[in-house]
């Protein structure tokens, strides 16, 4: 197996790529919230009394089909964490 010689190769930053942000399907936020998707969908609804605003929406990917952004699903429970330890 041919080693290479870091010594002749030049120092080439390669150009940044973009993050791609993970999408959840609502499965899968049912799952990591511990919540149902009925309560879910009405943490999202300025009419309902389980109105959270504070819960990421949802982003409409196709006609039928909308998930969540991992990383905002991830602050929020983390928010949800650190609230209970303080009280």
């Amino acid at each position: 197996m041919e080693q290479l010689n870091t010594s002749t190769q030049q120092n080439v930053s390669a150009p940044s790529m973009p993050q791609i942000p993970r999408m959840l399907p609502l499965k899968q936020v049912v799952h990591y919230t511990g919540l149902s998707s009925t309560t879910i969908y009405d943490m999202l609804d300025r009419r309902s009394n389980r109105y959270d605003p504070t819960f990421p929406v949802q982003v409409k990917l196709s006609k039928g089909r909308v998930a969540w952004v991992e990383s905002e699903v991830a602050q929020w429970l983390e928010s949800k964490i650190a609230t209970a330890r303080v009280h």
